[in-house]
Order: C-alpha cells, then structure tokens, then sequence
C-alpha cells in the first residue's frame, strides 16, 4: 500500500485504511453466515438520528446490520459512532475561528496509528491549507450511513459511509465536499476510526 502523501489537490482520493479496513468491508458487504446472522433491514425510525448543530444537523442512519443486535445495541452504536464522526468534522472543518493557521487537535476519535497517517493527509482531511484565506464556514449538508458487522450480539466493527458539504467565505469562497468512508473497531472506553477512505472537492 502506498504511503501516505500531504498536500493532495481538491478532488484526490486516498485509501489509507489498514489490512484490517479491507476485511472489515467485505465483512459488511457479504454475510457467510446461517440465516440467523442474516442483513436485518431496519424500520425508517430505528435507522434516523440528528446530532444537534446548526444549520445542518448531522443525519446519522444504520444502513444494515450483519448479525443479531438488539434495538438499544443498535441505538447506542449509531449514536456513538455519529458522534465521532461529527467531532472530526467539527475540529478539521467547522469548529473553531477562522482565518487560522492549523489544526493541532484535528483528529478525536483516531487511533494513534491513523492519526499519525492523517496529519500527513491534513490537506484533505481538515481545512488546513485554505485557512488563512476563509473568514466563516456554514455546513449545508451533514449524513452518515452505518454498515455494522455484529458477533455474539454485539457491534464490532463499523462502517461509515459520509457526505459533508460545507460553504465558505472569504479569499475562499466555494462550496466543498468531502465523502468517503470511516472504518471503525470499538475498543479503548469506545469507538475509533483506524481507517479512511476520502474524497474531497470544491467548486
């Protein structure tokens, strides 16, 4: 796998997700199991969450269930993982003054080891290399589809899959999208990002 390399252009892609990532998506993706361990397709209620912030709150959805997990299990995972999703986009994108000159606490949620593999995609994964130019951001579009693979009736590992869309003011002004997916293991007191896979454009 390549290594990592800063300083991306708009609109480049990076697959950094470690050897356990690719398992963890083709464990989402296909079910060898019996029958009991089958996709459960979920009602339209379970599957909708907003993280409150303004103007556009974060709709976090479970998209499919690989194994048996209770009505709260699955509640708990979706709420927890779309908070570690939201506190990324907050702190590499959203939150804080802008203009600014870094991001030094830009990835909550990351493993030590994805992490370090992002500060060297900063130019893609925060907001760090146009920030001197942007006076404001305003999000206008936050989502998150869960892929949950679940064993003993508990949630191992999740898949995120994403859309923020966010305008900004200033020298820069433009409307950008990141998309991708967040590969997920709960351990350590919670859920953590040890893998991405993300997409950035503006226009």
């Amino acid at each position: 796998m390549p290594s990592p390399s800063p300083g991306r252009r708009p609109g480049a892609r990076r697959r950094a997700a470690l050897g356990l990532a690719l398992l963890v998506t083709l464990s989402a993706c296909r079910s060898d199991q019996d029958p009991s361990a089958s996709p459960q397709r979920l009602s339209r209620g379970d599957a909708q969450a907003s993280l409150a912030s303004q103007p556009a709150p974060t709709r976090t959805r479970i998209h499919r269930v690989h194994g048996r997990l209770s009505e709260a299990r699955r509640k708990q995972v979706r709420e927890q993982v779309g908070e570690v999703v939201d506190g990324w986009w907050e702190a590499a994108y959203l939150g804080g003054s802008y203009p600014r000159t870094g991001f030094p606490s830009a990835f909550p949620g990351f493993t030590a080891g994805a992490e370090q593999r992002a500060r060297a995609d900063k130019a893609l994964l925060t907001n760090e290399t146009q920030a001197r130019r942007i006076d404001s951001v305003t999000p206008r579009h936050r989502s998150v589809a869960l892929d949950i693979l679940a064993t003993d009736g508990r949630a191992r590992s999740v898949t995120a899959q994403f859309v923020l869309r966010f305008d900004t003011t200033g020298q820069r002004s433009a409307t950008t999208t990141v998309r991708g997916r967040l590969f997920l293991v709960h351990g350590g007191g919670g859920w953590r990002v040890f893998g991405y896979d993300v997409a950035k454009g503006s226009k």
